[in-house]
């Protein structure tokens, strides 16, 4: 048997894996880093009260989930959110779905605004009385990867709590005030929606032949009536 061959510093280097973003950051000790200031334990918490796990039992995050979370609802000193807008790319297989589902449901009926600090200086979070969330692709085949995950998601007391009607296409809470919707490519349908929470699905789609940049420049005019 031959010895395998060794590496040079150059295929070294180029195997090295590149980290974009706070998610992996780590401290001088070897720690992954957190936020100062984040109502993500609160969500984090409000999860595992409130959702099913995709094996039937409570919902649970992975460590490198929660790292997500916590640093997606960070707030400054004013309570204004770190980060409005972000990117998850991992490879298939990892769960991206199942945790844009669920942070669709927070973003639905839970704490997913500031609210205040308390005499300990946490922040505290607090529902979105009007929440409009929307999962958007440029094809309905796609936006079903998240819609037929929150049937098993939501457990009975998310339901009787909220006074959640789940449709195929359409969920709405407290009577009809929030709701999850899933939109596809007709842009002009779009326009004028007040969305206060949008996961955009395969964006490598989104190409100017099936409308996806007019949808992009729709949604995001849309958000940003919202901020």
């Amino acid at each position: 048997m031959a010895a395998p061959a060794k590496l040079t510093p150059e295929q070294i280097e180029a195997l090295e894996p590149c980290y974009l973003g706070p998610t992996w950051q780590r401290g001088p000790l070897g720690n992954f880093l957190e936020p100062e200031r984040t109502i993500g334990w609160q969500i984090i918490f409000w999860c595992e009260q409130y959702l099913n796990g995709l094996d039937g039992g409570r919902w649970t995050f992975t460590p490198e989930q929660e790292r997500f979370l916590l640093w997606w609802y960070a707030v400054d000193e004013h309570g204004e959110f770190v980060y409005r807008t972000g990117v998850l790319q991992r490879l298939k297989g990892w769960g991206k779905d199942p945790l844009a589902a669920v942070m669709c449901l927070v973003e639905f009926v839970g704490p997913c605004q500031f609210s205040h600090f308390d005499e300990d200086g946490n922040p505290v979070g607090k529902a979105n009385p009007r929440s409009w969330v929307q999962i958007a692709a440029v094809s309905r085949d796609q936006t079903k990867n998240t819609m037929t995950l929150f049937p098993s998601l939501m457990s009975d007391r998310l339901i009787e709590t909220y006074g959640i009607k789940a449709g195929a296409e359409i969920i709405r809470a407290h009577r009809g005030r929030c709701r999850i919707e899933a939109v596809t490519s007709n842009y002009r349908s779009l326009e004028g929606g007040r969305s206060s929470f949008v996961i955009l699905n395969e964006t490598h789609h989104w190409v100017r032949g099936n409308n996806g940049d007019k949808m992009y420049e729709t949604i995001d005019g849309n958000a940003t009536k919202m901020n």
